[in-house]
């Protein structure tokens, strides 16, 4: 009986040393209005969110008791229906995804690019988020009304809408791929932000436009001049407005890096390796296998990722030199997203496969932080492990964007989800569906 009571006693002192006071709450606001949903623990009350709902718990990400700002995206907005932010929703579109954007900061929105649909039959949207409310409104290209199928402004159509990013001219530019066309199906426009209105600016693998040469010693059509440019990867010089577009196809042109001059009159190589026909390279560095992905330009380089040995890439578009970051599995544990986060100085991966994974690697220590599922004490404005519904479920590739004004980061989640996360808590929460 002695035991028993002993044993009693201490699990209350341990209940007591893990469960925060009453009276405390694990929100900085307390007129918040889920401050009745506070979690109890006492590391959640030391580390209270300036968001508004603490799920960090698992009480409020349940399926059942749970509240929808917590909830994993995709059940909330196609299972149950609901809808977080008022405006047009493109959640239930068959096969939807959020895919990239950018940070409009002058106009306090999100710009995010959305494909739906599949095959030859897909679709681009352009959604604008705005950051004070999450409302949303439809911009430009593929939408659907109680009657169908609808278009919203002029021209092209975008088909799979990869990614949308904002010029050193403030212009809007697309970056989109059009299924099984025989030529090239890769394709930006110049979006219209008042109409909507579509301008073709470059088609890859035609000849009305500039085209990097594939090398190729026997060419039997037209399409073989040309190096033959994927649908991943897309980034914007800001110095002079070129883009960015990988290319990859070991028979005919290697695998590397293309820029597209701004009016897209000119093609020229950035970096190149492979063993294409007439032997050209271009810059200093391993070869890259695989396909380029996961683009960003920052302080003159440009990063990114090759799928096929995992090595993520420092590259100079002056000289095409690539600096291997790190190389090969496990690292980098993420790998198709990647964004500068200058407060903390480190540049946060994600999106490996259809997992929850997301990390920092710190270039001056040359060090990952698995965010996703691990905490160190090496990281002092990471005191807890991820959690909320960023944690729930896959990413399924969504983009990832930085918000330097609070430092918190945005992910398209969940296909259809946009949840923010705030690192010095480990808190997330659904903003916009």
């Amino acid at each position: 009986m002695r035991i028993r009571t002993l044993l009693q006693i201490g699990a209350l002192v341990l209940l007591s040393g893990s469960i925060a006071n009453a009276n405390e709450i694990s929100l900085q606001d307390p007129n918040s209005p889920y401050a009745d949903r506070s979690c109890p623990l006492t590391h959640q009350i030391k580390y209270k969110t300036a968001l508004e709902a603490d799920c960090r718990c698992g009480n409020n990400r349940a399926n059942t008791g749970g509240i929808s700002v917590c909830q994993r995206p995709y059940e909330v907005a196609v299972n149950m229906g609901i809808n977080i932010g008022e405006g047009p929703s493109f959640a239930a579109y068959h096969n939807a995804h959020i895919s990239g954007g950018f940070i409009d900061y002058e106009n306090n929105e999100l710009i995010a690019s959305v494909y739906w649909d599949t095959g030859k039959e897909s679709k681009g949207l352009v959604v604008a988020y705005n950051m004070e409310n999450w409302s949303r409104r439809f911009v430009s290209g593929d939408m659907q009304d109680e009657y169908g199928h609808a278009v919203i402004g002029e021209g092209p159509r975008f088909f799979k809408l990869k990614d949308i990013k904002q010029g050193p001219d403030g212009n809007w530019y697309a970056f989109g791929y059009e299924q099984g066309k025989s030529g090239g199906g890769a394709k930006i426009f110049k979006v219209d932000q008042k109409s909507g209105d579509r301008t073709l600016v470059w088609q890859g693998r035609t000849a009305e436009y500039g085209q990097c040469p594939s090398g190729r010693k026997t060419i039997r059509k037209e399409t073989q001049k040309y190096v033959q440019y994927t649908q991943e990867g897309f980034a914007i010089d800001p110095t002079d407005g070129s883009f960015f577009i990988g290319f990859s196809n070991i028979k005919m042109g290697g695998v590397g890096i293309a820029r597209i001059s701004q009016d897209g009159s000119s093609c020229d190589f950035v970096t190149l390796s492979g063993q294409r026909d007439d032997g050209l390279k271009k810059g200093r560095g391993f070869d890259m296998r695989g396909t380029m992905i996961g683009y960003y330009y920052h302080n003159d380089k440009l990063y990114a990722h090759s799928t096929g040995e995992k090595t993520f890439y420092e590259i100079n578009p002056k000289t095409g030199d690539r600096k291997a970051l790190t190389r090969k599995a496990p690292k980098p544990p993420a790998w198709r997203h990647v964004v500068w986060d200058d407060q903390r100085q480190v540049f946060w991966v994600s999106g490996k496969m259809n997992s929850v994974t997301v990390t920092a690697y710190d270039p001056a220590k040359n060090k990952y932080l698995l965010a996703h599922k691990s905490c160190s004490k090496d990281w002092d404005w990471f005191p807890l492990c991820m959690g909320g519904p960023l944690k729930i479920n896959s990413l399924n590739y969504g983009p990832m964007f930085f918000n330097k004004k609070t430092g918190n980061l945005f992910f398209g989640q969940d296909s259809v989800g946009l949840v923010e996360f705030e690192p010095n808590t480990g808190n997330s929460i659904n903003r916009s569906f």
